[in-house]
């Protein structure tokens, strides 16, 4: 551990406590700092991706408690012996890639916060984007150093490999998977939508309906699960391996998604391909669990 990586893992600290923050306050509507809940601008802006709202309520609390925990975790083991500190670890188990794709992640999102709040559409569609990609790269970050060390850790060190797997790995799967929801949300809002900062009403652009526009997130969605069921099951299985909050997330998003367009007497196309999508998503994650077992059944065989 050099004074670099210790310098990184502060500032990852202090960065996500920061984005904590500035997302409660983002919920109070302080005069001059926010203008607007996420809540009023999501009815404002209309559409047919985003889930009801009772999502939200369940899966913020969980990912804000969860990557607190993680990035605990990581800070206090910066202060335990060697043996048992996966940033100390040779080779450490915290490398620098992932830590400033964190802090890019999380500065990024503080970003868009405040960019949604002004209703500025097309840049906080942007910044989640970024934010969300720069959440995959710091797992991806994470999973190569795990799996590049694997035998060794498992023989050795399986505490700490698999308090970063459960507490660190997951935890960001978590939060990447529903940004990647969000910024879904985001894109319906930019194809339908004008800037409209300061009207009491969202103006419509006019090229293409809400429905329409929704139907294209939906399907883009569906791309994403099949595309990341094929690359986590038969290209990336060794770096993939223990992820298993991902699935759990579109589960959540597209029941709260089909439970919000049943009640819409225009959701019937939509409230299709969210079911597609929901049962392509449930069949995924039965075969990826199935697939996993037996890999690991196989493996201690060998």
């Amino acid at each position: 551990m050099n004074k670099v990586q210790i310098v990184l893992v502060f500032a990852a600290f202090f960065i996500y406590i920061i984005a904590l923050v500035i997302s409660y306050l983002s919920s109070a509507r302080i005069p001059g700092l926010f203008y607007n809940t996420l809540s009023n601008l999501n009815n404002k802006y209309a559409q047919q991706v985003s889930p009801k709202s009772i999502a939200f309520g369940i899966i913020w609390p969980i990912i804000y408690f969860w990557n607190l925990v993680g990035i605990i975790y990581i800070v206090v083991s910066c202060f335990l012996p060697v043996a048992k500190s996966p940033v100390k670890m040779a080779p450490s188990l915290v490398p620098k890639t992932f830590l400033i794709s964190y802090c890019a992640a999380f500065i990024v999102t503080v970003g868009w916060l405040f960019a949604f709040d002004r209703e500025v559409m097309g840049l906080s569609f942007a910044l989640l984007l970024v934010a969300a990609l720069s959440v995959y790269v710091s797992v991806g970050a994470l999973c190569k150093a795990a799996a590049d060390n694997a035998e060794a850790l498992e023989k050795d060190n399986k505490v700490v490999f698999w308090l970063m797997r459960i507490l660190v790995q997951n935890g960001l799967s978590l939060l990447g998977t529903w940004l990647t929801v969000a910024t879904l949300v985001n894109l319906a809002v930019v194809i339908i939508y004008e800037d409209s900062f300061g009207l009491e009403a969202a103006v419509q652009r006019g090229t293409i309906s809400i429905v329409n526009g929704s139907t294209v997130s939906l399907v883009i969605l569906l791309v994403i699960v099949i595309t990341w069921f094929v690359l986590e099951n038969f290209v990336l299985e060794k770096y993939c391996r223990y992820l298993y909050t991902i699935y759990p997330v579109f589960i959540l998003a597209t029941s709260a998604l089909i439970d919000k367009l049943r009640a819409l007497p225009n959701g019937k196309q939509n409230l299709i391909i969210a079911s597609v999508d929901l049962a392509v998503v449930l069949v995924a994650f039965i075969v990826r669990v199935i697939l996993a077992v037996y890999r690991r059944n196989q493996r201690l065989l060998v």
